[in-house]
């Protein structure tokens, strides 16, 4: 259990017993952690403080010192901790070292696998990623991959259900007009296609600017649609190349996508028709200039003077995407019974995706007790302040960008290499596979430590440096606490490197706070559950890499001023296992944003 969520009742009560009228008001028993990792001098007065006091004083005309000192008068802490009085109205409550020490033991030596995170059984349906097949991914796609991922990594932590959504593009002229390009050209073998980009940008060039060309193309969607048989054929072995493309790029990112997860466009084209009847009999479905629409009137001002319209079938009769999302609604809620919906989608589609759920809602696709939300993030941008681009002004495909990255990252490990003693040097192959895995952490947590619905700048050189806000960084801090733990030969319990969240068999040696480091790391340690459910309330990844980044910071401190192999006895034994604790919680967490940890580096 959070610590916040165990101090928080009984600062309630304690409230309560003084002012019942005081103990209405909802903000009055807030907590929060002091900045004591960062600040060793305020983590001397205190770790939690509750801040909703002054606030509720003034409310009701009291005295905030007065109150606070009743209230602390009151407070039960008794084996947690001790509670004073800090300036107008403020009580900080500083925790006990035992109970900090058996605490630890007890979460990361007991049975719990999420290390006090609180369990979440519902079933999240989770849309992330969602390329558009015939052509290969880009760095559009990095975004959704990679926060999807992390929330998929995350809700199943904490147990829930999590159905992945891969709402592949497979559907749509695109396919057409590589269908025509394929038949008319002799030397193009889909069974063994390996440049799928090179295809798509010959047919598009014959498509914007080849008479009759355009043509031919949606003629092919029309029978593609219709089921020809030789159509279908070679549609399916195009989207089939188009997967695995995906799925290679998948793999290389270590994102828990699999082939299996994709469902296209296409699954649901047989119930569009039927959305267009049931829109109808909800009598929301309109008639505008030949298109069957849904008026949005909620969203007035952001059509300006324009209708606020969501078209569901276009004048011709074609479907378009609103139809196949409003299909896709229905089948996660009525089929995959999904409690929770994520959306991993651009910022640029917070309209539509709007529209989506409030036309949903309304035609009964969406019940009440079904939460939709989209999950919305900004645009990766490039040194100019503008959408991240190849210098000729292209689309940087993902697997160069990947690529550049770990190469980067083999170059700066190269060169940490060569200034080891040449007993310690590691070989090359041993630095290019240290590399390719920095340079995949790196990419990730550049994206996920950044506030998701921000725009940020793609800085290769910053992201895979040791120092900072970093994954490598981070890596770094994991490897230095398992070292450590190697070197303590007489303490073979402390350096297992087995998971030591699974260690039961031996009952562990009591851990003894004698630094103020030491109390400082281990508080950060046990915050581990409240930036877990606030991840999971805001769908924000970045929360948990700042916690990962306090953890170092916090671990960096104690392991300068505790000396840990020259100190002896149940002090020694202690600062190990508070090594051990912090290596499992790093490695934890950073698996959580999909991103390994090395041993060695």
């Amino acid at each position: 259990m959070s610590i916040l969520k165990l101090i928080k009742p009984r600062v309630l009560a304690a409230i309560k017993a003084v002012s019942t009228a005081a103990a209405e008001i909802p903000t009055v028993a807030d907590c929060g952690y002091t900045s004591g990792a960062g600040n060793p001098k305020q983590a001397l007065l205190a770790d939690i403080q509750v801040r909703g006091i002054l606030s509720a004083a003034k409310r009701l005309k009291l005295d905030p010192t007065d109150f606070a000192k009743q209230i602390v008068e009151k407070l039960d802490l008794q084996g947690v901790g001790k509670a004073t009085v800090d300036g107008p109205g403020f009580i900080n409550i500083k925790l006990d070292d035992a109970w900090l020490g058996d605490r630890i033991n007890k979460l990361f030596w007991g049975a719990d696998p999420r290390l006090g995170a609180e369990e979440w059984t519902g079933r999240v349906v989770l849309d992330y990623s969602s390329p558009n097949l015939a052509k290969e991914m880009h760095v559009g796609h990095l975004r959704s991959t990679i926060i999807g991922d992390a929330l998929a990594r995350v809700l199943g932590f904490v147990g829930a259900d999590v159905i992945r959504q891969n709402h592949v593009g497979d559907w749509g002229t695109q396919f057409g007009m590589l269908i025509a390009h394929v038949y008319d050209t002799d030397d193009v073998n889909l069974d063994q296609l390996q440049d799928l980009e090179a295809l798509y940008v010959q047919a598009k060039i014959r498509f914007d600017v080849e008479e009759g060309f355009a043509d031919r193309a949606r003629d092919y969607v029309v029978k593609l649609q219709a089921g020809d048989a030789d159509i279908v054929k070679k549609w399916e072995k195009i989207v089939e190349v188009s997967l695995m493309h995906a799925q290679k790029i998948y793999d290389t990112l270590g994102v828990l996508i699999k082939r299996s997860d994709a469902y296209g466009e296409s699954s649901y084209n047989a119930d569009l028709p039927n959305v267009v009847t049931d829109l109808d009999k909800a009598g929301i479905l309109a008639v505008d200039q030949g298109a069957k629409v849904v008026y949005t009137p909620a969203f007035q001002k952001d059509f300006g003077k324009g209708k606020p319209v969501f078209v569901v079938q276009k004048t011709g009769d074609g479907f378009g995407y609103a139809a196949t999302d409003l299909a896709a609604m229905r089948y996660r809620v009525r089929h995959l019974k999904g409690d929770r919906l994520l959306y991993v989608i651009d910022n640029r589609q917070s309209l539509h995706c709007r529209q989506l759920f409030d036309v949903s809602r309304r035609a009964g696709f969406l019940p009440e007790n079904v939460e939709a939300t989209h999950v919305g993030f900004g645009t990766m941008m490039g040194a100019d302040k503008k959408p991240f681009k190849t210098r000729t002004g292209g689309t940087i495909k993902l697997a160069e960008l990947i690529a550049s990255a770990q190469e980067r990252a083999y170059a700066l490990a190269k060169e940490k290499n060569e200034k080891r003693s040449e007993a310690d040097r590691f070989t090359d192959a041993q630095v290019r596979d240290i590399a390719n895995k920095i340079g995949i952490g790196a990419i990730k947590y550049a994206d996920l430590s950044k506030q998701r619905d921000r725009d940020y700048v793609f800085d290769l050189d910053a992201m895979v440096q040791f120092e900072g806000n970093t994954a490598p960084y981070l890596m770094y801090a994991y490897t230095r606490c398992r070292a450590v733990g190697r070197g303590a030969t007489a303490a073979t319990e402390a350096s297992s490197s087995a998971p030591i969240a699974t260690t039961t068999t031996t009952t562990p040696p009591k851990l003894v706070l004698t630094h103020n480091a030491e109390h400082v790391l281990a508080t950060t340690l046990l915050q581990f559950p409240d930036e877990i459910a606030n991840v999971i309330a805001t769908s924000c990844p970045h929360h948990l890499c700042g916690y990962l980044y306090r953890v170092a910071g916090a671990y960096s401190q104690f392991y300068q001023a505790c000396p840990i192999l020259k100190s002896e006895g149940e002090v020694r034994a202690s600062r190990l296992r508070l090594c051990e604790a912090t290596a499992e919680l790093l490695k934890t967490g950073l698996g959580l944003l999909g991103i390994g940890v090395l041993e060695v580096m």
